[in-house]
């Protein structure tokens, strides 16, 4: 049996190692650290690359005076009120967010480090929820891009295979035997090999020729062009089953 070796730390250190990085943490820091969380939870994914700068700007030039910080408040308000995108209302919790972050700062230089915590600690608060509201739209905007492109694949491959459709009902017009095909497993047996040399001689994508008896018994079924091409041809219908 292999020897476990100690741990490099006792779970002591490993507090004393925690509590000491947390508590030694300066405001700037936990500010920086709050401004980098919303850049990458938020900006990167789900705005253009200079509105976070241009907001952060904005707000700089208006907390100076309760005057001018709510004349921003109020045109963040109007511009809101203009939009019901998923997006836009989460703008509108984060530019709240990145105001704080901003008086902290203010709050910081000017000496007044218990006002500057506070501010942080409210925007702390707002980022939590932010990050779980911009996670919920990135994955719907994902999910929407894999249904695009599942639409857009599964287009070009109907496209592809249209012509093959198109083969096999002619052949079952010009092969059908004189009373008429018997059995749809029949036509799938006659129609099988030249509709693979087709799809050989065309070079047509988009559809397996090793898969060629499930893909015409599907079509013999299913499919509007080559089921009405059955409808016509098949022999006048009996009591047999597999008709």
């Amino acid at each position: 049996m292999k020897e476990m070796k100690p741990p490099l730390f006792t779970r002591a250190q490993l507090a004393t190692h925690t509590n000491e990085r947390i508590g030694n943490t300066t405001i700037d820091e936990a500010i920086a650290r709050n401004h980098e969380i919303l850049q990458l939870h938020f900006f990167e994914p789900l705005t253009k690359p200079d509105e976070y700068i241009k907001l952060l700007e904005s707000i700089r030039s208006s907390i100076n005076t309760p005057e001018s910080q709510g004349r921003l408040e109020e045109d963040w308000y109007t511009e809101a009120n203009k939009h019901e995108d998923e997006v836009t209302i989460l703008l509108q919790h984060v530019k709240y967010a990145c105001l704080y972050l901003e008086l902290a700062s203010a709050a910081e230089q000017n000496k007044a480090r218990d006002r500057a915590w506070a501010f942080n600690s409210y925007a702390s608060l707002m980022i939590g929820e932010i990050i779980e509201r911009s996670a919920a739209i990135q994955y719907l905007n994902e999910a929407d891009r894999r249904s695009e492109r599942n639409s857009n694949n599964a287009q070009g491959r109907n496209k592809s295979v249209s012509p093959v459709k198109e083969e096999a009902a002619r052949l079952l017009e010009d092969l059908r035997p004189k009373a008429g095909w018997p059995y749809k497993a029949t036509a799938v047996a006659v129609l099988e090999r030249p509709l693979t040399v087709f799809i050989e001689s065309n070079d047509i994508s988009g559809i397996q020729i090793s898969n060629m008896e499930n893909w015409l018994t599907k079509w013999l079924r299913e499919d509007e062009l080559v089921n009405r091409a059955w409808e016509r041809t098949k022999r006048p219908k009996t009591n047999n089953k597999l008709q």
